[in-house]
Formats: structure tokens, C-alpha cells, sequence
């Protein structure tokens, strides 16, 4: 299994592991919650803006928007962020 380079799944390992029924399967595993020490450049949100927009223009991926999410645990539903609101936007990560 090939994850994409832009899926927020990137850094995981993957495994087969046995389902219910005792078929061997491969899955991505968790990865354990680790402190980052990351490149960011602050950023207010526009008003109506998307998500993906903001994806697209700062890693050339409408699909990238986890890895700000991922900086910015206080914000709980991106579809939702208030122009104004300031989050950081994570560089060199993808």
C-alpha cells in the first residue's frame, strides 16, 4: 500500500494485521502524539475562505490542510475558522 505524499498519513508505518474474520490485511498504524518543533509563519484567515484554498497556495495540494491542522489543535472545525482567526501554518513539513 502506497500512501500519497499528501495524505496526512504519510509518516505512518503500515502492517498486516488479522481482521475479525482472520484474513491478513494491511493497515496503517497509529502513530504516538509527539511534541513538534516546527517552521511556521503566522497567518490570519480571509473571510470566506476554504481550507483547501489555503492548502493549495501554501503546498501545492487542496488535500495538505492536515498539516495545519495538525499545528493548530485549538481549532476543532476548519470549516468553520473566523476571518481574523490566526493559525500557524507549518513549512517544510510536506
Amino acid at each position: 500500500m502506497a500512501i500519497a505524499r499528501t495524505s496526512r498519513y504519510q509518516r505512518n508505518a503500515t502492517a498486516l494485521v488479522a481482521g475479525r474474520d482472520g484474513q491478513l490485511r494491511l493497515a496503517v498504524m497509529h502513530r504516538r502524539p509527539v511534541d513538534q518543533s516546527l517552521r511556521v509563519s503566522d497567518y490570519r484567515w480571509r473571510d470566506s475562505e476554504r481550507v483547501d484554498d489555503v492548502s493549495t497556495r501554501y503546498y501545492g495540494s487542496e488535500s495538505s490542510w492536515w498539516m495545519y491542522a495538525e499545528a493548530n489543535p485549538g481549532v476543532l472545525d476548519w470549516t468553520q475558522v473566523a476571518a481574523g482567526q490566526q493559525v500557524m501554518v507549518p513549512r517544510g513539513v510536506a
